[in-house]
Order: C-alpha cells, then sequence, then structure tokens
C-alpha cells in the first residue's frame, strides 16, 4: 500500500516531462548588421528562426540509448586505462637499469676529438661573412 503514492508520483513526473517536450515552438531572432545577436524579442533588421526540435520522439529515445551507451563505454576505457597505469607503476621499464654498473670507474675512458687545425683553411673558398643585425633593433 506505500508503493501506491511512489508510483503515482513517479507517473506524474513523467507525465510533466512529456508535456515539456509538447511545449510550443519558441522564435528566436537573429539581430544585428552582421547577425551574431540572437534575441528572443523581435528587433529591426531581424530575421526570425525557428529552433523546434525537428526529431521525433523516438528518435530522441534512440538518441539518449546511443549517448548512454557511449558514456558507458568511456566509463570502461577509463577504468582499464586506469588499471594498466597502476600496475605499469609497479613495473620497472625493460632494459633500463635503475642504478650505474658497480664498475663504472673501469669503464674505458673516451679519447679526445682532435682539434681542427686553423692554418689548414681555405680563405678564398670560404661564403663572405653573415652582417647580423644588432640586438633590440627592429625592422620596418
Amino acid at each position: 500500500m506505500k508503493r501506491l503514492p511512489v508510483v503515482a508520483a513517479a507517473a506524474l513526473v513523467t507525465l510533466a516531462g512529456a508535456m515539456a517536450h509538447a511545449a510550443p515552438p519558441q522564435t528566436v531572432y537573429r539581430c544585428g548588421p552582421d547577425g551574431r545577436t540572437y534575441s528572443q524579442t523581435p528587433c529591426a533588421d531581424g530575421k526570425a528562426l525557428s529552433v523546434d526540435d525537428p526529431r521525433s520522439a523516438s528518435q530522441n529515445k534512440a538518441a539518449r540509448e546511443v549517448a548512454e551507451r557511449d558514456a558507458e563505454q568511456a566509463r570502461k576505457l577509463a577504468d582499464e586505462r586506469r588499471q594498466r597505469e597502476a600496475a605499469a607503476k609497479d613495473q620497472k621499464a625493460a632494459g633500463f637499469k635503475t642504478a650505474p654498473p658497480a664498475d663504472a670507474a673501469s669503464a674505458p675512458a673516451r679519447k679526445p676529438r682532435p682539434k681542427a687545425a686553423s692554418a689548414s683553411v681555405d680563405a678564398s673558398t670560404m661564403s663572405p661573412p653573415m652582417r647580423v643585425p644588432a640586438q633590440g633593433t627592429a625592422s620596418k
């Protein structure tokens, strides 16, 4: 017997929602010289736009169902990603050492690179020097 008021309230809410969708169509006016201003009241040089939803109730229901399925799929994918990230934090990166080897001091030293001899460059084959504008001056 206590369920009857709850069922009646749910029916009223559902009926109210259906009646809200059956509201008369609204008209919006596109105003301004470039048509970038919208108003619910008529304006000079304004054009009336109809903002009715041409979809049927079954199309609206199908669209809501698709959106709910997409949202559920997104939640599942996000949960899977978080689980993979949590598992990856616990694993060491493959192929990478976390600490240098104990015998790093005994590794072969690099040979120094030989310095280029400046006298061997032939100045006649070089391009002329570039002029770089001074810092802080702007060209117009």
